[in-house]
């Protein structure tokens, strides 16, 4: 029988979550499984709420992407009431793609900072008690004084 790894926690994703790996006697992956380990239960509680409440509830799904779920909450809104997405006001679709897309840019700022900054500052063989936001907030918490000598400058 082959090897077995378990990559607990994955901690580069929202919520929790692990992977076990089963490999064959040549080392080669013969199964992988992504376990999450969580229970919203959004499913229940927004059953027999007003449908316009939707959006607004539904954003809490996920951390990292609140606009999207919005977004997809609306459209489906949308559906129901017989509006097809094509038909949308010009202003309506602008504004729709005007929040996906600071939504991006925030995503990609949370995962810069809270997601990938404890491998660039630790390195990739830190120890997993070591990648996490706390442990950067800890490690540098004195960023400010650091960075202050270059707000000091005289820029003339």
């Amino acid at each position: 029988m082959g090897q077995k790894i378990v990559i607990d926690p994955v901690t580069r994703v929202e919520g929790h979550g692990k992977v076990p790996l089963r490999l064959d006697e040549a080392g080669k992956i013969e199964k992988a499984l992504f376990h999450v380990v969580e229970f919203r239960g959004f499913e229940r509680f927004i059953q027999g709420r007003p449908y316009w409440e939707a959006p607004v509830m539904v954003q809490r799904l996920c951390g990292i992407c609140p606009v999207s779920h919005h977004l997809a909450a609306a459209k489906a809104i949308d559906r129901i009431v017989g509006i097809d997405p094509e038909n949308l006001p010009h202003t309506a679709t602008q504004i729709r793609r005007l929040l996906h897309y600071a939504q991006t840019l925030q995503s990609h700022a949370l995962h810069f900072f809270y997601l990938a900054s404890p491998d660039l500052l630790f390195g990739l063989d830190a120890p997993k008690e070591m990648r996490n936001v706390v442990a950067v907030a800890t490690e540098h918490r004195n960023w400010q004084e650091r960075a202050s000598c270059f707000a000091n400058t005289d820029r003339n």
